[in-house]
C-alpha cells in the first residue's frame, strides 16, 4: 500500500510547462500593472528568490497582485492551447490513479484553464481548488484535506516554489519539490522539502512507495 493517499499538486511549473508562455507575457503585463519587467539574466537570478522577494524586486504593489493574477488567468484562457503538460506528467497522474492515490490541484490559476491544459488527464484529478491567492495555499490545503477526509500524515504537497514548501510545512503535510519548474533547485533545497525529485517518473516512484 502506498504511503500517501492524497497528492496536492501545484499546476504551473509542476504539471504545466508554462514558464516560456509566462515570460512572454511579462513586458505587456508589467506595462499594464505598473511594475518593472526583468530581462533574461534577471529572470534567472529571480528563480533563486522566494516569491515575496521577487514581488518586491520587481516593484509590484501587493494591492495589485489580485488584478495581475486575474489578468494572467484571462490571458491563459485565450491561449491555453499553447501550453503543454511536462513530458511524463500524464503517466504520473495515471500511475497515481491506478495505484489508489488521489490527486488534487491547488493553483492560483483558474479551474477552466487547468482543465483545458490537462485535457484527458483532468479525469484523473479528484478535486480542484483554484483561484488561490499567491500566499494562500496553506488554507486551501487544509480545506481539501478535510473535504477529502484524509489524515495529514497520508498527504504530500508537490510544488516548484518555496511558497509551496512553506505551505506544506504550515499544515504539517509532506513536501515534495520538483526541479523542473520555476524555482531554482538551490532555493528549493534551502526550504527543506521532504523530497526533491527531478523527473515525473521519480515523483511517481516516491509517491507510490
Amino acid at each position: 500500500m502506498a504511503q500517501y493517499k492524497l497528492v496536492l499538486f501545484d499546476f504551473d511549473g509542476v504539471l504545466a510547462d508554462s514558464a516560456a508562455w509566462f515570460i512572454a507575457q511579462l513586458p505587456s503585463l508589467a506595462e499594464a500593472h505598473r511594475f518593472r519587467s526583468p530581462d533574461v539574466a534577471e529572470i534567472e537570478r529571480l528563480r533563486g528568490l522566494p516569491t515575496r522577494d521577487v514581488v518586491k524586486a520587481l516593484g509590484v504593489s501587493p494591492l495589485r497582485l489580485p488584478g495581475i493574477a486575474a489578468d494572467l488567468r484571462k490571458r491563459m484562457a485565450d491561449e491555453a492551447h499553447q501550453i503543454a503538460l511536462f513530458e511524463g506528467v500524464p503517466d504520473l497522474l495515471r500511475r497515481l490513479h491506478d495505484g489508489g492515490v488521489r490527486s488534487a490541484v491547488v493553483s492560483s490559476n483558474s479551474e477552466e484553464n487547468v482543465r483545458a491544459v490537462l485535457g484527458p488527464s483532468a479525469a484523473l484529478i479528484s478535486a480542484f481548488s483554484c483561484g488561490a491567492s499567491l500566499f494562500g495555499k496553506g488554507a486551501r490545503f487544509s480545506s481539501l484535506i478535510r473535504k477529502l477526509d484524509v489524515e495529514p500524515a497520508r498527504v504530500c504537497a508537490v510544488g516548484d516554489e518555496v511558497r509551496d514548501i512553506e505551505a506544506a510545512h504550515h499544515v504539517h503535510v509532506a513536501a515534495m519539490a520538483v526541479s523542473w519548474g520555476y524555482g531554482a533547485a538551490s532555493a528549493l533545497s534551502a526550504a527543506v522539502p521532504d523530497y526533491m525529485v527531478h523527473t515525473p517518473a521519480e515523483a511517481a516512484a516516491v509517491l507510490l512507495a
